[in-house]
C-alpha cells in the first residue's frame, strides 16, 4: 500500500524541574546534572483515520550544568540531543524549531539551579502528525518508511568531493556525527546535495534511505 504525504505538522511541550545534587558550593553546582528526557509519538492522517507509529522509547541525555551555562556548549548539546534523537529525521523544519526554542527554555531552569545547587531533569515530548491523500500510507514492519535501508548501487553511485571552505559543499560540519569538515577532506554527498562524511552517511544509509537532513529518498539507483 502507498499514498502521498501532504503536509507534516509536529507539535511538543517542554517540561523542567530541579533535582538534588551534592554539596552546595559553585564548583560542585557546575558538575549538577543536566538529564535531558526525549520522546516522540508519529501519527498518521488518513480519510478520517489515525495510525499511530509504534511508541517510540524515550531518549535519555545527561550533561552538566556547566554545559549548559555557555552559549557555545550548550547549543552543541542540544543539536546533538535533537538530531540523534531522531527529530531531523523526522521533520527538518520543526526539529530547527524545537532546537531554538529549547536553547532559550533553558535559559530559566539553569539559573535557577545554578543559584539553589540544584540539578535539572528536562522532559521533552515530540509530536508528528502526518497528513496522507491517496491510498494508506506504507509502512515496512510497523515502522515509516523513512526506515527503509537504501540500496547498496545507489549508495556506490554516491557522489564523493573534497571539502573546502567557501566551495561548492554548502555544510561546515556532518550533522552525523557533528564534527567540522577539515579542510580538504573527501566527503559524500546525497543527491540534493547535502555532504556528510563518508562512513557517517554509509552507515546512515545502511537503515534509512531519505537524507537526515532535508529528508529526501535516494532512489535505488543515485544516477539520473
Amino acid at each position: 500500500m502507498e499514498g502521498h504525504l501532504c503536509a507534516d505538522t509536529a507539535v511538543w511541550f517542554l517540561y523542567a524541574k530541579l533535582k538534588a545534587w551534592g554539596p552546595a558550593s559553585e564548583s560542585w553546582g557546575l558538575l549538577a546534572p543536566v538529564v535531558i528526557k526525549l520522546h516522540y509519538t508519529v501519527l498518521h492522517f488518513h480519510g478520517g483515520q489515525v495510525m499511530q507509529e509504534p511508541p517510540c522509547p524515550y531518549h535519555c541525555y545527561v550533561f552538566t550544568l556547566g554545559e549548559f551555562l555557555h552559549r557555545e556548549s550548550r547549543r552543541r548539546a542540544i543539536s546533538f540531543l535533537i538530531f540523534h534523537g531522531g527529530a531531523y529525521g523526522r521533520d527538518f523544519h520543526a526539529a530547527r524549531q524545537l532546537e531554538e526554542e529549547l536553547f532559550t527554555f533553558c535559559n530559566g531552569p539553569v539559573e535557577t539551579a545554578l543559584n539553589m545547587g540544584r540539578g535539572i531533569e528536562i522532559t521533552v515530548g515530540i509530536r508528528f502528525d502526518r497528513h496522507w491523500i491517496g491510498l494508506e500510507p506504507y509502512f515496512v514492519g510497523g515502522e515509516g518508511f523513512g526506515d527503509v535501508p537504501a540500496s547498496s548501487d545507489a549508495v556506490k553511485e554516491l557522489v564523493v568531493v573534497k571539502y573546502e571552505r567557501g566551495g561548492d559543499v554548502r555544510e561546515e560540519s556532518c550533522r552525523i556525527c557533528l564534527e567540522e569538515f577539515d579542510e580538504g577532506v573527501e566527503v559524500k554527498q546525497m543527491p540534493c546535495m547535502h555532504a556528510f562524511h563518508g562512513g557517517c552517511l554509509t552507515r546512515w544509509l545502511e537503515s534509512s534511505h531519505i537524507c537526515p537532513l532535508c529528508r529526501h529518498a535516494i532512489a535505488d539507483s543515485a544516477g539520473p
